[in-house]
């Protein structure tokens, strides 16, 4: 039985060397808890992605995500969404790595992320020009995007690519 979380306890923080609990961050898939303790500080070094986390009591690292610059073939759109975009490639905001600890699964924590991230997207949008927001979804999660989001599946070749449209009424081309 999953841990319940306070949320007025929890602060949101990028990622630094002194974020508490990321040794003993758990969960299900070892890619993520590899992904926070040996990579997330270095692609921030690298300037090629930021991670975000949810911290509780000043002590739990209870759930992060971490966003990049991306782009989507307008290809891989679904051909009756194709005419929406007016370049060959469309600015996304990516949802890199998202991950919550498995002893707070089922909180709520993932759903809070990924507005969080959706969010990110809209501001970019509309301080530099993003259009949607991306991930790639990990096989086991799928149901999970499926029912806690709108994300949208995009077919190419197994990249079980998902999107958000961030304009609710597209300009027609």
């Amino acid at each position: 039985m999953p841990l319940k979380i306070n949320f007025e306890k929890i602060k949101r923080a990028r990622l630094s060397i002194n974020t508490p609990g990321v040794s003993d961050f758990k969960n299900s898939e070892q890619d993520m808890v590899d992904f926070i303790q040996k990579d997330a500080l270095k692609d921030q070094e690298k300037h090629v992605g930021t991670t975000w986390t949810w911290i509780l009591d000043d002590k739990v690292l209870v759930g992060f995500v971490s966003l990049a610059m991306f782009s989507i073939d307008r290809r891989d759109m679904p051909k009756d969404k194709q005419g929406k975009y007016p370049y060959s490639t469309i600015p996304s905001l990516l949802i890199g790595q998202l991950a919550t600890h498995s002893e707070y699964e089922c909180n709520g924590l993932g759903v809070e992320m990924i507005k969080f991230a959706v969010s990110q997207g809209h501001e970019a949008s509309q301080l530099y020009g993003c259009r949607t927001v991306a991930l790639h979804r990990l096989p086991s999660a799928t149901s999970w995007y499926q029912k806690k989001t709108t994300f949208k599946q995009i077919e190419r070749d197994g990249a079980n690519i998902m999107y958000f449209d961030l304009m609710p009424n597209p300009i027609r081309s």
